[in-house]
């Protein structure tokens, strides 16, 4: 997925906001998440504290910031690994334990993560600037989804951005459930919830599943 390089003005905004977040994670590392508060983050990164609730008016959005940067990185630097994958199915199960590796890593901020994407997800009208930042793995997830359906491993029934949507619930739902009981592991968790995701539940398939927008049976042979 290639994107233009930001224009000038842009940068110096990514290059605040990487600043701030790397000097919160060092605080955060040093100090522990919930004893570091935002006027002290503020102060180490010797910026206004208004500057500072300009660019993240909320702590956790410090973690987004960072967890997005990870994710980019990582996904430029598995990129070849995951194209010598041949199948979606492939690419999918590779790329779900690399996922999980990453978030396990990370797991004393996951449920300020989760907290954040939930409560400050947008459903309607927002500004394009938060609809862009807080949907990258739902781009990554689409652009794998569309890939698939365009070789015909997966449905057309739902748009790829839908099937993304709907898997990246799963995904949360997996990685909260882990953090209630770790006894089993965060990637044996993202591989079931690939599983409902491409096969479901159910026990065997209708020979006409309904039609997903009215619910009523297809009659189509």
């Amino acid at each position: 997925m290639q994107t233009p390089p930001p224009a000038r003005r842009e940068r110096k905004r990514l290059h605040m906001a990487s600043h701030l977040s790397a000097t919160a994670f060092e605080l955060f590392e040093l100090h522990g998440y919930e004893t570091v508060s935002m006027e002290h983050i503020a102060e180490q990164a010797d910026v206004a504290k208004a500057t500072l609730y300009n660019y993240f008016p909320v702590k956790e959005a410090l973690i987004a910031h960072r967890f997005r940067e990870d994710i980019a990185t990582g996904m430029a630097e598995r990129g070849a690994a995951l194209s010598a994958h041949t199948t979606f199915d492939a690419r999918m199960r590779y790329l779900l334990r690399e996922s999980a590796d990453w978030h396990s890593e990370r797991k004393a901020y996951l449920a300020h993560y989760l907290r954040f994407l939930t409560s400050h997800a947008h459903y309607g009208n927002e500004a394009p600037q938060a609809k862009a930042e807080s949907t990258d793995t739902r781009q990554i997830l689409t652009a794998l989804f569309l890939a698939a359906q365009q070789t015909g491993e997966v449905t057309r029934a739902q748009s790829a951005a839908q099937i993304a949507w709907s898997f990246e619930y799963l995904l949360f739902g997996a990685m909260a459930a882990w953090l209630c009981d770790p006894s089993e592991s965060l990637s044996i968790r993202f591989l079931a919830a690939f599983e409902i995701a491409m096969h479901g539940v159910a026990t065997a398939q209708p020979e006409n599943p309904p039609d997903l927008a009215t619910g009523a049976p297809n009659d189509k042979p």
